[in-house]
């Protein structure tokens, strides 16, 4: 079952972003929904931390449990596209594979990428892992279409689509981090594993992101609508 999930951590782990939201946002009348984007609009910085030094810490629990580390290096801009890097610890993995794993998310004539392979951390290049999660606009607008995309972690024959990605508005949550007024992204995912047998999933993903700092809450739910990985920021140094 854990094979099944691991595609899960990593479109989880490639969308380490941020935002603010009301999960009633399809419902919203223009004027709010406008206002809500204004917000975004003020804010400064891309869904990701671009201060070198920050240490994000996020806590995994469900269907497997496990503590993960972004410690933010730096960013270069070049042209119109800011390249943000950052190194990824993922606290169960043991000896020298713990060494931390250089990565980098970008974002590009208002648009903001994540790279499958490099979010993975140390899993990336053992498991030959390929595609990206959501591509994000940095203005938001609710209920916009941001179209499909793909994982595909070879090494487990594991393939991941999520569809029907849409911003639902704004809420405010609080983790052990603090409270934060994110923007709420949501989106359908379906996942199929051929690995000695054919395995198939579906379910619903929420995220809460804020700009400046990344995801700051992510719940995975089962095909019966119940949560079965949660993905919390716990702490920021």
């Amino acid at each position: 079952m854990k094979k099944i999930y691991l595609i899960m951590m990593v479109a989880a782990s490639a969308m380490m972003v941020a935002a603010c939201g009301s999960n009633s946002g399809n419902n919203q009348g223009g004027t709010e929904a406008e206002e809500q984007q204004e917000e975004v609009a003020k804010e400064e910085g891309t869904w990701f931390c671009e201060t070198p030094g920050t240490v994000l810490t996020y806590k995994q629990s469900g269907t497997t449990n496990d503590i993960f580390k972004y410690n933010i290096v730096g960013s270069n801009t070049e042209g119109n596209k800011k390249t943000i890097t950052f190194n990824v610890v993922i606290e169960s993995i043991k000896g020298v594979a713990q060494q931390p794993v250089g990565c980098d998310v970008w974002t590009e004539d208002g648009y903001f990428h994540t790279n499958a392979k490099a979010m993975m951390g140390q899993y990336g290049p053992a498991f030959s892992v390929k595609g990206h999660g959501p591509v994000i606009p940095e203005e938001p607008k609710v209920g916009e279409d941001l179209g499909d995309s793909k994982i595909v972690i070879e090494a487990l024959g594991t393939t991941g689509t999520f569809h029907n990605v849409r911003f639902t508005g704004q809420e405010e949550i609080e983790t052990p981090a603090g409270k934060f007024k994110c923007w709420v992204l949501e989106y359908d995912y379906t996942s199929e594993v051929n690995f000695i047998m054919n395995i198939k999933q579906a379910g619903t993903v929420k995220m809460w992101m804020k700009k400046g700092i990344g995801v700051v809450k992510n719940v995975l739910n089962g095909e019966d609508g119940n949560p079965t990985l949660v993905q919390e920021l716990i702490a920021i140094d």
